[in-house]
């Protein structure tokens, strides 16, 4: 969902802006020409460096004018963040010369930092692009037309603000059970042509929906969008499993599930795929598999839950600050945290508040070298005093991102942990009642209906014996079971 930021880091830095009308910017002296000409050539590396000598203490260059000028400089030479915050904290649209307006009104409209709010338009900028990530409460169908409404009044050309409401009818709808209205607002999201929400994170909570609305095939066939390269592949082959479990399909429920608990994804599993194995395997009678895969649930968990206990009491663990120099480094994704994956909590990469740290911080990360460049190069003129007021105030602002998204992170732990527990009560009333079974009926004395030959359902189809012992990755959401009944329990009694 967030992971384009990368490009907005490499973009900034490569940037090359065309030249432009600076008529507005003084140029009594041969300074302020210089500088001028610089402006109208597109040199804003240079500009950038002269500022100090050209503007920095004028009656210009503490106008609004000349901090508009100084933002865009800084927006155009790697430090776009800082560059925007100054331009919204320290100037006003009305008070601002036309052509600066201008040339900002492109900017902000254009820009990704603007467009996925790591920064927030205030004052008479949101009259440009309004970009609050506000919050919306939907408790009827009584707020959820009013929703609708007031997302149809915001301009077309602003279509991420828009999926902000219908993102949040999306999802809150269904606590009440308007599932028809999260539908609506989904199809809105997709027809939008927004950049703001990941398209397979739209695709799954459509799913989830239909799932919800009872709707069980749309909801599989919506699942199956969800490309493997994505980060949702795994939690849409679980709910595929949970889905094909609720229509009784036992035989396509255990191939799912099957793939789910396959060692290959060993570190990224969730206990609830445990429970789902062992809940299926009761209701087919298959007794001793459930006994092992709670064998094998304790075996891969044992390091995660240690991890997630040591996270939530210490905000660290063993492989943390590992993990935080990977995301800083290539973006939050599973691929980045690689086989390390199992020590942070579930579902953290699409945790907006610890993404938005994490991403930002990069930003800055990216902003205090390019700071870093433009205050040795400023020395050669005499001049370095902003840039270094720049590398304090970014060194500073990154550290404070770190230890919120590692306090995101260890609340994130907590809530794990919870589910653990929840999990485990569960795999052990299950296995409560298997020994219950047993002792009821010691020799299952029933009988299990008899299964066809196991032949190809396809001429493309081989079939081999299944083993946990060695995964081929072409078979993996490719596996088909054929599973018996329960046996009749004869004889039985309290």
């Amino acid at each position: 969902m967030l992971r384009t930021t990368a490009l907005i880091i490499l973009s900034f830095l490569t940037w090359q802006a065309a030249a432009g009308n600076f008529d507005f910017l003084p140029a009594q002296s041969g300074a302020e020409k210089e500088f001028r000409a610089m402006m109208e050539s597109g040199d804003f590396k240079h500009a950038a460096l002269a500022w100090g000598n050209s503007f920095g203490s004028t009656a210009f260059g503490q106008s609004q004018d000349g901090t508009a000028v100084w933002a865009y400089l800084l927006y155009q030479n790697g430090l776009p963040y800082t560059g925007l915050q100054t331009l919204i904290q320290f100037t006003q649209p009305k008070q601002l010369n036309p052509s600066l307006v201008k040339l900002w009104t492109i900017e902000l409209k254009n820009s990704p930092l603007i467009q996925k709010s790591y920064v927030i338009t205030t004052g008479g900028w949101k009259s440009i692009v309004f970009n609050d990530s506000f919050t919306i409460k939907i408790r009827s169908k009584v707020d959820v037309a009013r929703q609708f409404a007031y997302a149809q009044k915001i301009a077309a050309d602003n279509p991420n603000q828009r999926t902000r409401v219908l993102w949040q009818i999306a999802n809150q709808a269904p606590q009440f059970n308007d599932v028809d209205s999260a539908l609506k607002a989904l199809k809105l999201i997709k027809e939008s042509g927004q950049t703001l929400i990941g398209s397979d994170l739209v695709t799954m909570t459509q799913a989830r929906v239909l799932y919800q609305k009872g709707e069980l095939d749309a909801a599989l066939n919506t699942y199956q969008q969800i490309p493997k390269s994505s980060d949702l592949w795994l939690d849409a082959v679980e709910e595929r499993a949970w889905t094909h479990l609720r229509k009784e399909d036992y035989d396509k429920a255990l191939g799912v599930t099957t793939t789910a608990l396959t060692p290959v994804f060993a570190s990224l599993a969730t206990p609830e795929t445990f429970f789902l194995s062992n809940l299926m395997s009761l209701r087919t009678c298959d007794y001793k598999r459930l006994f092992e895969t709670s064998e094998v649930f304790k075996t891969r968990q044992r390091q995660r839950l240690q991890d997630m206990q040591e996270l939530a009491s210490k905000g660290s663990n063993r492989l943390t600050g590992t993990l935080l120099a990977r995301f800083e480094k290539n973006g939050v994704s599973v691929a980045s945290a690689g086989p390390d994956v199992g020590a942070l909590p579930h579902g953290i990469f699409r945790d907006q508040q610890f993404v938005h740290a994490i991403e930002t911080r990069r930003i800055l990360l990216s902003e205090i070298t390019a700071a870093g460049t433009l205050f040795e190069d400023a020395k050669v003129l005499g001049g370095n005093r902003e840039f270094d007021a720049i590398l304090s105030q970014n060194k500073i602002k990154a550290e404070r991102l770190k230890q919120l998204a590692t306090q995101r992170a260890s609340k994130m732990a907590q809530t794990d942990l919870k589910e653990y527990r929840v999990i485990l009560n569960k795999m052990h009333i299950l296995e409560a009642e298997v020994i219950e079974r047993l002792h009821l009926d010691d020799n299952l004395k029933g009988e299990r209906s008899k299964l066809s030959k196991n032949e190809p359902t396809n001429s493309d189809t081989l079939v081999f014996p299944y083993t946990t012992a060695e995964v081929w990755m072409d078979e993996l959401d490719n596996y088909e079971a054929r599973v018996k009944d329960c046996p009749t329990l004869k004889g039985a009694s309290l």
